[in-house]
């Protein structure tokens, strides 16, 4: 029979959910998809799952960061 209430502890929902790379900052529950040229994604999507998500979070971050400092 299935347990219809099942226990959840915070611990496992932190256990469940973890980010890749080394994120010392809160993440936002958001998440950002966007549309690429097929040949982008095609690469992006031969490279390793941790890899791809550790350098587009990078690489968005510090670009937003960039032009928001330009903007100033």
């Amino acid at each position: 029979m299935a347990n219809l209430k099942p226990t959840v502890t915070q611990e496992f929902k932190r256990q469940q959910y973890r980010p890749y790379g080394d994120v010392q900052e809160k993440l936002s529950k958001k998440t950002a998809f966007i549309k690429l040229p097929v040949d982008v994604q095609e690469e992006l999507d031969s490279w390793p799952q941790e890899e791809r998500i550790v350098f587009l979070r990078s690489l968005i971050t510090n670009a937003v960061r960039e032009k928001v400092k330009q903007a100033g």
